[in-house]
């Protein structure tokens, strides 16, 4: 500073050029004057580190607290050297003299050169002694590894690029850190596995990943972090992946979720082994289904509902929690959990006992029956909200929809019309969920079903307003024709006479309602109730179909009559009557002379038993018939085959309208991607296209065996 006051005080007073060589020879000479004063400062300093031979720590403290002096006395020089940094240096910057630095740069560059070139090996080789010394569990001073390698950074010069800025860092440290990174990892991890469990070895990893994202934060340079995670991954994770395959179905098996957890947070860094862990996972939810499914079932004739869902439901739980604990959701373990059950819930060991791929969803159908029916043991231990949103899960992993539409829809209707749901509530809310997963369309027929016992319930009110005497205990259901799955009787009924004023009487009234509309009675699905009473204080109250009302009403005249009379009073079919004279036979409400078990005969004769007695003061006579019931469900899969031909065929017709000419092989696969009720195969939806091709909807093209034409 004297020395450049002195100078100053010297300068020529000339003006022009003399004056401005003057101010240019000064900076000059002042600049080489600074630069060899910190080149020498420099040596004496680095000769004195040489002189010592220090080593590792010792080095290191020498080392960072020359490097504090230094940097330190570095600002002081530049804040004194401002006016030279802004005139002279960058005037010498502006003539294109990349290698003249203002004071501060100077300054570093001439650590670099004079103090850090010579000791680097040693330097670099004490950081990394101290940093396996905190890998191996000692006490280091971390102040001087971050001391050390902030030295490396802060030699990049203002004004580069930023990989430019890092090149000190990178070639003095980074590189080798990440070789003897990966040198360490490697032998240790070897080691580890020889001789510890891999369950253990999870928890090493991972405690070995974390410590390393930790020395990031502490003291490296953020940019050495994506490619120090990448090489550790590749030691301790990559190179050790089949180990991690072949116990990973070990940890299923027992239920080890934490490790999976583990194993999964070291693996998702790796699509390619993430994807192998997905494929494990599927197979084996899949093989846990299946032997569920085999378990509820195995010994049985018919699988009960109850059963066959819990055992569906608990395995989706299972492992619903898995994925969303130890595989952090993750989509593809979604996925592979849906694949899973999508699998094993459609085809497993009852659906093929039975040769029915829909068994499932008929199942799934009777058991929500059991749960919405009234005096369902289900119904009262179980909150039933939370029931019916499990029989959602399994519901939208069903294939064939359209199954389980028909049985539930048969279902609803016998609880409607008995009156034995539990809650016309949860009714509502149950065929709401199913119009939230399928659509309006696949609900509009039990909307329907369901809106007609209200609208019932207020035409019966009108009735009783219109009706001038009371009509006690006397109510009717009008069913819209098509939404219920009924059909108009095919024989006649002759109904009691007790019952026929009442019957001409609704049918007045209805009359008047609805101008135009015409009942059709369905007498199969009527019940009635009979008060019979012998004695004082031995009354019972009968349950009854309506058929079983017509036969009982006729001993109100007689005691006894033959089958042939008891059909020519009620109209009821042979067999009908046949299967209703036996069950009443059985509940000892009847006595019949006949003492065989086939078919009963004209003249076999029924007596009302007088005898007959039960604790019971109400008796449930109307009792389902097993016949009817099995005969019920075979009509109900062959009706749904039926639907599937004329809805396959209403979808070809519908693309081949839009679409006009289309090839087979196309065809095939838009009729596959618009169903989305059921699963067509491609031999029936090849067979729908031969009965429109018959029916004159669509044409072969002359010519080309594989495209097809509408026809208009």
């Amino acid at each position: 500073k004297q020395w450049y006051q002195r100078r100053v005080r010297g300068k020529p007073s000339r003006p022009g050029a003399n004056k401005q060589q003057g101010a240019r020879f000064i900076g000059l000479e002042l600049y080489k004057r600074i630069k060899d004063y910190l080149e020498a400062h420099l040596q004496t300093c680095r000769d004195k580190i040489m002189e010592q031979d220090l080593q590792d720590e010792l080095l290191l403290e020498h080392y960072t607290k020359q490097w504090s002096d230094f940097k330190f006395s570095s600002r002081v020089l530049n804040g004194i050297c401002q006016y030279l940094n802004r005139h002279w240096v960058k005037r010498k910057r502006e003539e294109g003299n990349k290698r003249i630095y203002e004071i501060c740069d100077l300054a570093l560059v001439q650590w670099n050169e004079h103090m850090l070139s010579p000791l680097t090996s040693k330097v670099t080789k004490a950081v990394l002694v101290l940093i396996e010394k905190e890998r191996n569990g000692e006490l280091v001073n971390t102040g001087l590894i971050k001391t050390a390698i902030k030295s490396f950074v802060e030699l990049g010069l203002k004004g580069v690029t930023p990989e430019n800025r890092l090149k000190v860092y990178a070639q003095n440290f980074e590189h080798h850190f990440l070789a003897e990174t990966t040198c360490f990892y490697t032998n240790e991890s070897s080691a580890f596995l020889q001789q510890n469990p891999v369950p253990e070895y999870l928890k090493q990893a991972q405690k070995r990943l974390h410590e390393e994202m930790e020395r990031c934060e502490k003291y490296l340079h953020e940019s050495t972090r994506p490619e120090l995670e990448q090489k550790c991954v590749h030691v301790l994770v990559e190179k050790h992946l089949e180990i991690f395959f072949a116990e990973f179905v070990n940890l299923l098996d027992n239920d080890k979720n934490e490790d999976i957890g583990r194993m999964y947070e070291l693996v998702v860094r790796l699509p390619a082994g993430l994807q192998h862990l997905k494929n494990l996972l599927e197979t084996h939810i899949k093989s846990i289904g299946l032997k569920a499914v085999l378990a509820c079932s195995r010994g049985k004739e018919t699988v009960d509902p109850k059963e066959y869902v819990k055992a569906l439901l608990d395995v989706h739980k299972k492992y619903f929690d898995l994925v969303c604990n130890s595989f952090e959701k993750n989509p593809i373990f979604v996925q592979a959990l849906d694949k899973a059950c999508t699998a094993f819930m459609n085809k497993n060991c009852v659906s093929e006992a039975t040769g029915n791929t829909g068994k499932s969803p008929e199942l799934l159908a009777k058991y929500c029956n059991l749960l919405l029916k009234k005096n369902s043991r289900i119904s009262a231990e179980e909150d039933l909200e939370s029931v019916l949103n499990s029989v959602m899960v399994i519901f939208k992993y069903i294939l064939e929809k359209d199954v389980f539409q028909k049985f539930y829809r048969t279902l609803l209707a016998h609880r409607l019309v008995n009156d034995t749901s539990v809650s016309h509530d949860l009714e509502g809310n149950m065929i709401s969920k199913l119009k939230q997963e399928c659509g309006f369309e696949y609900t509009s027929k039990l909307q329907k079903m369901y809106t007609d016992t209200h609208t019932s319930k207020d035409l019966n009110d009108r009735f009783h307003e219109f009706c001038s005497t009371p009509v006690p205990g006397f109510s009717v259901m009008v069913l819209s024709d098509g939404s219920w799955p009924y059909s108009r009787p095919s024989s006649e009924f002759n109904v009691p006479p007790e019952l026929q004023v009442y019957h001409e009487k609704f049918a007045q009234f209805y009359d008047k309602q609805h101008n135009g509309r015409k009942l059709s009675w369905l007498y199969n699905y009527s019940k009635g109730e009979l008060e019979w009473s012998r004695k004082p204080k031995m009354t019972h109250r009968f349950q009854c179909t309506m058929f079983q009302t017509s036969i009982l009403l006729l001993f109100n005249h007689r005691d006894s009559y033959t089958f042939d009379e008891i059909h020519a009073n009620t109209s009821i079919e042979h067999e009908k009557l046949d299967q209703f004279l036996k069950q009443l036979t059985s509940l000892n409400v009847l006595k019949s002379s006949s003492q065989s078990e086939g078919a009963l005969t004209g003249s076999d004769t029924f007596n009302l038993n007088l005898d007959f007695s039960s604790r019971k003061i109400r008796i449930n006579l109307a009792l389902p018939l097993k016949a009817e019931t099995k005969q019920e469900t075979e009509q109900a899969h062959q009706s749904i085959r039926e639907d599937r031909n004329l809805v396959i065929q209403a979808c070809v017709v519908r693309i081949m309208k839009d679409r006009k000419q289309l090839k087979h092989s196309l065809l095939l696969a838009e009729v596959m991607q618009q169903l989305q009720n059921f699963q067509p195969s491609v031999p029936s939806i090849k067979k729908n296209i031969f009965v429109l091709i018959d029916k004159e909807y669509i044409d072969r093209v002359e010519g080309e065996n594989d495209l097809y034409q509408y026809r208009a």
